[in-house]
């Protein structure tokens, strides 16, 4: 896991694409949208070190300024309520996060 937190966001991302697919409920899985959000509710001030996962952030939003759910988690220890459509259509709890992420992570995109 060490030598993995070492290497760059964007090699990491060709490792792993799925940490670039934004799910919901998140429950206990782990996406860059996830962590960003747990870093900006941590009370973290942002910095250059998060600037590649924050881009990628910004590139998964959709045409229509939403962003998608890419995966639905499926428990079957929780009550089943539905809280998203379906698979790739807009996701409201997705677009919350990505929002709420983007508007932490300002101080570090407006030097862009």
């Amino acid at each position: 896991m060490r030598a993995a937190a070492a290497l760059p966001w964007s090699v990491l991302t060709r490792l792993e694409r799925r940490w670039t697919r934004f799910s919901f409920p998140v429950v206990w899985y782990y996406d860059v949208l996830r962590g960003l959000d747990y870093l900006r509710s941590a009370g973290v001030k942002p910095d250059q070190r998060v600037a590649e996962a924050v881009a990628v952030v910004e590139e998964r939003q959709h045409q229509n300024g939403r962003w998608p759910l890419n995966h639905l988690h499926r428990d079957s220890s929780r009550v089943p309520i539905q809280l998203e459509t379906e698979v790739g259509s807009a996701s409201r709890w997705n677009t919350l996060r990505a929002l709420r992420v983007l508007d932490w992570a300002a101080p570090i995109r407006s030097g862009r």
